[in-house]
């Protein structure tokens, strides 16, 4: 996309006599009925968003695909990309420049087109966020008023009509806004905290600042700044206020601490906020560490990012973490985006470990130029988001949440305190034939980190994964030996529904269960291979060593129902008959799942876009699964749809994802595996939602 800077300037001419399209125009060539627009166009931080509606066409049974273009001076629409998924991030956007887009069908193969287009396009200008102060509280009632007087209403008690008298005259408060940015123009909101709606208070405005006054009143507040392009469209993220309450700051250290110790402690709970003094909070927070012994703050002052950091890495002892570990290959494309510090990758303006340490566990996120801003007030937004957060380790500490399912939730991309020699030696499980060792253990769990880790470390809760790389739903059938081979090298570890097995084994307990699965099947050949063949079975290993079926009281770990092991034709979507072993291997695991775990919620995970392997595979599996969990009542995630990575966006993998190399020593950039900030930004947002609605 650099081409994009160099027709920046040519493309200004076209911007400034082209009408912002709110809807497709007229077809602009014939054969196609159906134009797709953008549902939606939100301009995030370093970034543009687009969606739009899945098309239903049944030539397609399984989807089209969607193909993005921008205006070039020169070339006319180019190409940037091609999915499958009904989302797409632009993260090559300039200050202040303008892009034409346009989005069109096309087949599944690529081959031809499935739609018309919008000739016209969606212009999009892009500014960076502002960065916003506030002066609340002020007493206009006895100051000079710059603003138009306005006749304000007198509040009445009962149905009594009562005069404008001293005691009930309204006290009117003043705060002052000011920002930073280089846009023509702004729109300032007013937010309450008990509401998502956001109020206009100033429709437009060429000004870096504003004064808005108000009836003093009980709520909570915040102030929201947008900046707008040449046409009055919305051109930026906002910059955000912290939280007021009759002109205070409601978000305060004082606050804070007593909503962080809220989570872990009782006596503390059981007492409302209003009930203690900040002394009382300040000698609390010491007794229970979340201040260090000479850490201190003040009544009313300001909840800062750093303040933050420091009090949760103390209460709830977190290890400290970098922004993103990867282990050290010197040409990963994720370093010209982080600053580097031997094997670990820290925020590009801070090496402080504990905000890179919350950060890392979602508590922050750094800004596009992977900024965290270490002493930034907490923003009315950040402040929603912590008290989020708080309520799920108030929920879920103390419990227990397990894992199944391949490299994406092992942690694949998200290598840590490891070099490469010791990652390497921990492939030599692979070796162990002999049933007594084969006990699942994580060879590499001190290495690798996925959803589970992040989880279950943040929210204090006890955690096992029993993933393993290159695992599948389904099996791969070719005999070795006195071996069935998987889809990887150890059957035992390789077959997702044999993970659960072990767990099951190992009497390990549960209160969450959370697994992904699926992508391998549409990746190896061997799967779709043994799958189409009819006269072949699903293999079921199931640990079937002698020593242990032969006991009565283990063979219900086996799973012996018959449909199981041949489905016929109306198990298999058409066209797709290597679906057969993948069902039966989903209905398997989800089966052994909910028998025994059936007090713990289960939590499917759809991976997000790959760009590997077949796309259409990818969607019509995935889709598979989504809907016999359904009727397994297992809760899912679908990151496919829902989350910005995307394996096929370069910039996003090389932000978000770390595959290593290929054999010949070019850059995997398939984006398969996330790294650390591709779980904590795009995966952890996603569960917890729903984690927070079991």
């Amino acid at each position: 996309m650099f081409i994009k800077r160099i027709l920046s300037i040519l493309l200004a001419a076209i911007i400034m006599i082209s009408l912002l399209a709110a809807l497709p125009t007229a077809a602009s060539a014939a054969g196609f009925s159906y134009v797709p627009r953008f549902s939606n166009i939100e301009v995030i931080d370093g970034g543009v968003r687009f969606t739009w509606e899945p098309y239903i066409d049944s030539n397609y049974p399984h989807g089209v695909f969607y193909r993005i273009y921008y205006k070039s001076a020169e070339d006319g629409w180019v190409r940037m990309t091609t999915t499958a998924s009904t989302r797409f991030v632009d993260l090559d956007v300039h200050i202040g420049q303008s892009f034409i887009y346009t989005i069109r069908c096309v087949t599944p193969d690529g081959s031809d087109f499935a739609s018309d287009f919008n000739a016209d396009g969606w212009t999009v200008t892009y500014y960076d966020a502002p960065s916003v102060s506030a002066e609340g509280g002020r007493d206009a009632s006895t100051e000079p008023s710059t603003e138009p007087e306005v006749e304000l209403p007198i509040r009445s008690k009962g149905d009594s009509d009562l005069a404008p008298t001293a005691a009930n005259t309204p006290v009117i408060k003043r705060d002052t806004l000011s920002w930073t940015g280089s846009a023509p123009a702004y729109r300032v909101y007013r937010k309450r905290m008990d509401s998502d709606e956001l109020e206009v208070i100033c429709e437009s405005t060429a000004d870096h600042t504003f004064t808005y006054e108000y009836e003093q009143d009980d709520s909570v507040y915040a102030y929201k700044v947008c900046a707008l392009d040449h046409y009055g469209k919305i051109a930026s993220a906002c910059g955000v206020t912290p939280y007021f309450t009759e002109g205070s700051v409601y978000g305060s250290r004082n606050r804070w601490i007593y909503e962080l110790l809220c989570t872990k402690y009782d006596d503390v709970a059981a007492n409302d906020f209003s009930e203690y003094t900040y002394e009382e909070l300040s000698d609390l927070a010491h007794e229970y560490g979340a201040l260090s012994p000479t850490g201190y703050f003040n009544d009313g002052m300001s909840l800062t990012r750093r303040f933050t950091a420091d009090t949760l890495v103390n209460l709830y002892r977190y290890e400290p973490h970098a922004l993103g570990n990867i282990y050290n290959i010197p040409g990963n494309n994720t370093e010209s985006f982080i600053k580097r510090n031997r094997n670990t990758y820290y925020a590009a303006d801070t090496s402080y470990s504990n905000i890179n340490t919350v950060a890392y566990y979602g508590w922050f996120n750094p800004d596009y130029r992977n900024r965290l801003r270490l002493y930034d007030e907490v923003t009315a937004d950040e402040w929603d988001h912590l008290m989020d957060e708080l309520a799920l380790y108030r929920t879920w500490h103390g419990k227990t949440v397990i894992s199944f399912g391949d490299s994406g939730m092992q942690g694949r991309g998200n290598i840590v305190k490891a070099n490469r020699a010791t990652f390497e030696s921990s492939w030599r499980d692979i070796n162990r034939k002999d049933f007594v060792n084969k006990r699942f253990p994580r060879m590499n769990e001190e290495m690798m980190e996925g959803p589970v880790e992040f989880i279950g470390e943040k929210y204090g809760m006890n955690h096992r994964d029993y993933s393993w790389s290159g695992s599948s739903m389904g099996t791969e059938l070719e005999e070795s030996g006195t071996y069935y081979r998987f889809t990887n090298y150890a059957s035992y570890k390789c077959h997702i529904a044999n993970q659960v097995r072990t767990a099951i084994r190992e009497n390990q307990d549960a209160d969450l269960v959370i697994l992904n699965g699926g992508d391998n099947d549409v990746y190896y050949p061997s799967i779709p291979y043994s799958a189409a063949t009819p006269s072949r079975y699903v293999h079921d290993w199931g640990y079937s060593a002698p020593e242990w079926f032969s006991n009565p009281d283990h063979r219900d770990f086996h799973y012996t129902h018959p449909e199981y092991f041949h489905y016929n034709d109306s198990k298999v979507v058409e066209d797709y008959s290597n679906e057969t072993s993948f069902v039966a291997g989903t209905e398997m695991t989800f089966d052994l799942i909910r028998k025994n775990y059936s007090s713990a919620p289960v939590i499917y995970i759809r991976s997000h876009q790959i760009d590997y392997g077949s796309l259409e595979y990818q969607r019509v599996f995935q889709e598979k699964v989504l809907s016999i969990a359904a009727e397994k009542g297992v809760r899912t995630v679908d990151l496919f749809n829902l989350s910005d990575l995307d394996g096929c966006n370069k910039r996003m993998v090389a932000k978000f994802c770390y595959d290593g190399y290929w054999s010949d020593g070019s850059v995997d950039d398939s984006g398969v595996h996330p790294n650390g900030r591709g779980y904590s930004m795009h995966y952890l947002p996603h569960i917890e939602k729903v984690m927070g609605e079991l």
